[in-house]
């Protein structure tokens, strides 16, 4: 085979697509028919591949362990984490190379040393399959989910029903997500993911007393000024709310001031501020 034509280059820094590809090439020792290495064979370059791999996943692996112990501090244990769990979490975990998405799988091994059963296999494996990306949407996601209080399963509420009465029509109302950097499209990676379930839901009529929600920030009740108002919502799979207690973002302020507006049309409300959260390190985390 003949070496490739040298790449033409341009005035800038940027890499061709040649370069680029010889550059990962070498990166992982399979350049060999590229630049007709023939000071080794392929048995060699292989056993070095391997060797590099192995040095790698060593790494991603003991990163993460540092970042685990840095956010466990002096908090006491929970108990033994299951063998099996740990053995399944360092098979995925070692293939993590993003500095970020270490340190989600870090957090997620302070809070099961903390509290085991924290997370399942299957939230592990979700994250495994998440990009980047994926967990930027997740956490948007997170960041305008609420969960009723009382009960830890998160919702991203979107609007609300009024059923008809003697002088009015039924009317529905609802939010363009895409104004919270969460369009549609986004949905639709969420609900592959298998982070969002499918098809928006009803509330049932709100209790006599109220329903109190509550946010990261803030926590509202909620008085409808008609029986027939409900609630219309997405809710977060069981693998969400797992993963969800990774993610403790305040909501963005005009969303939830978008969200007010919306429900006080057919609802009374009234809102408390709740203590800023607190990061794992013992600091207060930043709004975004």
């Amino acid at each position: 085979m003949s070496d490739l034509p040298p790449p033409k280059r341009d005035s800038s820094s940027i890499l061709s697509s040649q370069e680029q590809t010889l550059r990962l090439a070498r990166s992982r020792h399979i350049d060999g028919m590229l630049t007709k290495n023939s000071d080794s064979t392929f048995e060699q370059r292989a056993s070095a591949r391997l060797a590099t791999e192995q040095a790698t996943r060593q790494r991603n692996l003991e990163t993460i362990m540092v970042m685990a112990s840095r956010q466990c501090g002096e908090s006491a244990a929970g108990g033994d984490v299951d063998p099996d769990w740990l053995t399944r979490f360092l098979q995925l975990a070692e293939e993590i190379s993003s500095v970020p998405m270490q340190q989600l799988w870090g957090q997620i091994l302070a809070l099961e040393i903390a509290t085991p059963g924290s997370f399942s296999v299957r939230a592990l494996v979700t994250l495994k399959e998440m990009t980047q990306r994926d967990a930027q949407l997740f956490q948007r996601l997170c960041a305008l989910s609420c969960a009723y209080v009382g009960n830890d399963e998160r919702r991203l509420l979107i609007g609300i029903f009024k059923g008809s009465t003697l002088l009015s029509r039924a009317r529905v109302s609802r939010l363009g997500l895409g104004k919270y950097r969460l369009p549609y499209n986004a949905l639709l990676q969420l609900f592959e993911l298998g982070l969002l379930h499918k098809g928006e839901l009803e509330s049932g009529a709100l209790p006599a007393d109220g329903l109190e929600l509550e946010f990261t920030n803030q926590r509202w009740r909620l008085r409808s000024r008609q029986s027939n108002t409900k609630l219309l919502y997405y809710r977060l799979t069981p693998v969400a709310n797992e993963l969800a207690q990774l993610l403790r973002d305040v909501p963005p302020e005009e969303y939830q001031q978008d969200l007010q507006v919306l429900l006080a049309q057919g609802m009374q409300l009234e809102v408390a501020m709740l203590a800023p959260p607190i990061a794992t390190d013992g600091s207060e985390e930043k709004g975004g």
